[in-house]
């Protein structure tokens, strides 16, 4: 545990750095990242999150911080490289939210924190004595935030890293929530993102389910483009090896599925496919 906490000015700090980027394995970005990081604080611990956001998916890498930041230690550092706008005057920003930290750029990756149940503080990242240098048009990840996050997890404060922004300030992302019709009882959603098995996230969530239907599930009449399921199931393996189903998923959406199978492929679908249920 020593290596991982240590205390600084009565506080608990974590040397912990998760990384979440669009970078992809192939290249050596997220090697020279780490470099910089250990090359700064030797004793930090880094933990891949994920490397396979689809490029330039701001959507999809501010979903995957917030359902993955609350299982790590708080004051856990999270660096987020998802950043069409390298190069650009779009601000850097650490962010203090659920007594963690971020840093990202400020376009929106961020944008699911800013909730005012976890919003504490910002800070836009301006403190170019622990920046690599020159610094990169096209490598902010590695010439300004590695560095910094290293600091940050050597004990920097993180109002020293910059002036204070209010939360308006900060760009937000456009979430859609699910239409209820309890008169109806049909609840409309659409999918938001899928995984490596090609398992298909709605925006529908479980507590939708549960107001909505209760405890009568097994009769739900789940619509994804011309393919009807019935019933929300709990695990994969209550269908057999190939079919579809859709059951509450680890993250509490609603998600569609084929048990051993793709269902990205199977229905051909993508992101923003409406899904429908009808009790």
């Amino acid at each position: 545990m020593q290596f991982v906490l240590f205390l600084l000015q009565g506080r608990v700090m974590s040397r912990i750095i998760t990384l979440t980027t669009d970078f992809g394995l192939t290249d050596e970005y997220v090697g020279i990242i780490k470099g910089v990081i250990l090359t700064r604080t030797p004793e930090a611990i880094i933990v891949d999150l994920s490397h396979g956001i689809e490029r330039q998916n701001i959507r999809q890498g501010a979903l995957l911080i917030k359902s993955a930041y609350k299982f790590f230690p708080k004051r856990t550092i999270h660096l987020v490289v998802v950043d069409p706008g390298v190069g650009s005057h779009r601000k850097l920003i650490l962010l203090q939210a659920d007594e963690h930290f971020f840093l990202a750029p400020d376009n929106g990756v961020l944008g699911l924190l800013l909730e005012a149940e976890h919003f504490q503080a910002a800070y836009e990242v301006q403190c170019e004595q622990y920046y690599l240098t020159p610094v990169s048009t096209t490598f902010h990840g590695r010439d300004i935030l590695a560095p910094v996050a290293a600091e940050v997890a050597a004990g920097l404060a993180p109002e020293a890293v910059g002036p204070g922004i209010s939360s308006q300030a900060l760009k937000k992302i456009e979430t859609k929530g699910a239409k209820i019709d309890s008169d109806q009882r049909t609840i409309t959603g659409e999918i938001i993102s899928m995984d490596h098995f090609g398992n298909l996230q709605t925006n529908i969530t479980g507590n939708n389910l549960k107001n909505l239907y209760g405890e009568q599930k097994s009769t739900a009449k789940i619509k994804v483009k011309d393919q009807i399921i019935i019933g929300i199931q709990s695990a994969y393996i209550e269908r057999a090896s190939g079919e579809m189903l859709a059951l509450v998923n680890s993250k509490g959406y609603l998600e569609i599925a084929v048990n051993c199978g793709n269902a990205a492929i199977f229905l051909g679908a993508d992101i923003g496919e409406k899904v429908t249920i009808a009790g």
